[in-house]
Formats: structure tokens, sequence, C-alpha cells
């Protein structure tokens, strides 16, 4: 962008004397002769812009009652009289001082009384529309961006001279905030082609910008259309391992739901679409990770296992909570064990199914193995019976083995049959 020249500012009109001289000297009388300066306040933005729009040279039309004050009239001239390009010239410093202080809304307005004076320089006309576009880059009005610096390129070319380098940049800038990232990356190959644009850095960052952009939307695109396809996989899943799907009003926060797991799973990107287009659904039979609760219902205590893989067994994973035997010291005692009975031998494990059926779980088999026992298809117009999947999780007791055992299996079966 051009250099900005600040604007010549014009102090209050006197009442108008017979000539240039008078008026000054008027002028400078009133300003010797007022009164003291008092302290001064702050001012909004609004209160400084009305303080312009009073200021002659500032104003955008003559205030009623003013009309016949030929002295205001004669300060006016100096922004809206003269050819096309002195008036053309005046808004543009006016709207490089506006830019300056990020006033973009009213700079925008400056630049387009500019272009509204019809400058017959081609070069003030660039210029005007080039600025423009900067502000409307700031303000995000990217289809206006275009419109400008189309208008530049087109210039240019009329004239037989190459399209500038700063309005190949702004419509790149415009192109990557709408997402058009082809258009983009041709109109950035153009402005490195130009002359002595080879080495501008600006060019590779606004080419980073438009491949993390295309990054970014086509990713986030990606993930959408999988998901779905995603989610019916793992119902599929479930299904084939004979679980029943039940979901209430009020789930429970569940951070780490039900899911394939990724290491059997192709590590296919969400990008570049040539990669991510050979993405499918992981197949029924991949390996499931589940959330798991185990209830301790001696103790009102339980355990949450975040990560349950279902081909690691029950003794597997109870061996990472409680030590192994009676002596062991590791992991340590849970200290509501006072009793120390909680140690993996003396733990016995068992899962209520759909229609109520309590099932003893063999600790050293696999979990996939325990929910292919529990099925059962329909049969004499009982629905299918198998391990519960409620909100997403699985629910296990553990009892310790012996008189707590069977006095809470036969409380159950007591609650079951409304004994």
């Amino acid at each position: 962008m051009a250099e900005s020249t600040k604007p010549t500012s014009a102090g209050a009109a006197a009442p108008a004397p017979d000539s240039i001289d008078k008026i000054l000297g008027a002028m400078t009388s009133a300003r010797s002769s007022g009164p003291a300066v008092k302290d001064r306040k702050p001012v909004t933005y609004e209160e400084f812009q009305a303080v312009l729009d009073s200021t002659p040279l500032f104003m955008k039309e003559t205030p009623v009652g003013m009309e016949d004050d030929y002295v205001l009239e004669a300060l006016k001239t100096l922004v809206f009289d003269g050819d096309g390009d002195e008036v053309a010239l005046n808004f543009k410093n006016h709207g490089n001082e506006l830019y300056s202080q990020k006033s973009y809304k009213d700079a925008v307005a400056a630049y387009t009384q500019g272009l509204d004076a019809h400058p017959s320089d081609p070069k003030l006309r660039a210029t005007l529309l080039n600025n423009r576009a900067a502000c409307n880059v700031a303000l995000r009005n990217y289809g206006q961006v275009l419109k400008d610096t189309s208008a530049i390129i087109a210039l240019a070319a009329t004239r037989g001279e190459p399209a500038p380098p700063k309005a190949l940049y702004r419509a790149a800038q415009a192109l990557v905030a709408l997402d058009k990232w082809d258009e983009a990356e041709d109109v950035i190959q153009r402005g490195r082609q130009l002359p002595g644009e080879e080495g501008n850095k600006a060019w590779g960052e606004v080419a980073a910008l438009c491949e993390g952009s295309k990054r970014r939307v086509l990713g986030n695109a990606e993930r959408e259309r999988r998901a779905p396809l995603k989610k019916a996989a793992l119902a599929r899943a479930v299904v084939a391992r004979g679980l029943v799907v039940v979901n209430t009003a009020s789930p429970p926060d569940n951070p780490h739901p039900l899911d394939f797991d990724p290491a059997a799973v192709p590590d296919i990107p969400v990008y570049p679409p040539s990669k991510a287009e050979g993405w499918v659904p992981a197949p029924a039979s991949t390996p499931l990770v589940f959330p798991v609760f185990l209830l301790y219902p001696q103790h009102n205590m339980s355990d949450l296992i975040t990560h349950f893989h279902e081909d690691t067994s029950f003794e597997d994973q109870l061996g990472a909570i409680f030590p192994a035997t009676a002596g062991a010291s590791s992991p340590p005692w849970s200290e509501w064990d006072q009793k120390h009975e909680y140690y993996v031998d003396n733990l016995a494990v068992y899962v209520e199914t759909a229609q109520k059926r309590l099932l003893k779980v063999g600790k050293e088999i696999t979990l996939r193995e325990v929910l292919a026992k529990a099925q059962l298809p329909p049969k004499d117009g009982k629905p299918r019976d198998g391990v519960v999947l409620r909100d997403g999780l699985l629910s296990f007791v553990v009892l310790v083995k012996g008189t707590e055992e069977r006095q809470w299996i036969d409380n159950f079966k007591k609650a079951r049959d409304g004994k």
C-alpha cells in the first residue's frame, strides 16, 4: 500500500472577513483570546467522529444554516473541488489515515468516494481498489475483496501489464477464507511467477494457510462421513456377540465408550482425500474394547475398567487390581478390604443376563468367551438372552468365595423370584 499522507486539519471558521489575510488574522485572534483550557476528558470514538464531521475538511454535507458560509465552502473545495484525480487522491490519503487507525469501515467509505470521483489515472484507481480490498480482508468481506482484486487485474490486463502482486495476494487470502482452495493455489502459483516475487515469503505463508484450511475442512468432513458408518459397524459387532443393549434416559458419564481395538484397525488418515477414500468400517469380528464395571456388593464398592479388551481374561484384569494370593503384597490391598479377603484366588465373578439368569464366570476365560457362553436364542416365545450392555457399559459382580458368596446368591434369587 502506498505511504499515507496525513490529511490537513483546519480550525474553527470565524465570521467571513474581506480577505484571506483577514480570515487568518481573525482565526488567530479567536484562538489567542479564547478562555483558559480546562482539563480534558476522554472522548469516545463516536464523539471523535462527530468532531470530524463538524470540521470543514471532513464534513460529508453542509450543516443546516451554513449554506452561504463562503469560508466553509472554500475549505470544502480542498477535498471536493478539482478534477477527479485530485478529489480521488484526497480521499485516498484520508482512507490511508483511517486504515492506519484500524477504522476499516470508514476507510472503505473513503476509498469508495475516491473511486466515485472517477479518477483518470489508472494507477490511482488500482491503488484505491487495492486499499479497499485490504480493508475488506480485515472486515472479512471476502466477496468484495474478490470483486476489487478482479477489477485491478482487469485494469492491468487492459494496459498489457502483469497482475499486481498485492492484488493477487489479497485474492488468494479471500479464496482461502472461502474454501476455494484450487483457485487459491492457482493464484498463489501465478503470484510466485511474477518478476521479483520468487523469494517472497508471503506466498509461502498464504500457501501454508491454504493447505491448513484444506486439511482442516476436508478432514472434518471425512470424520463426519465415517462417524455413522463406524457407529453402525459397532452395533453389528455388539449384536454378533449376543449382547442385549439397554439405553436409559440418564446414562452415566462415559469418557471411554465401547470401541474397536485401535491396534486391529488399519490407520487410514482423514486427509488427503486420495488416502482417506481407502477407509472402510471394521468387520464385526474385529476385537472390541469395553468399559466394564466390577461391583463389590458386600462392601458397596466398585471399580471401572476403562479398557477391558475382550480377548483378555478376568484373571488378567483382577490381577491388576488385587493381590494374586493371600501372601502377596502387590498390588496393594484396597483400603476398604480390612480383612484382606480380596485376592484373585479367593474371588468369584458373576454376571446377570437380560432374562435374570445368574451365571458364574470362569476367571481364566476371556471376556469374548464369557459373552458367547451367556447368549441364548429366542425360545418358547421368550426373546433372546445375553449379557446386558447398559448405556455402553458391562457390569460384573465380584464376591469373596464361601459363606458370603452363597448368601448373596440366595438373596439375588429371592429378589428375582419374588420370594
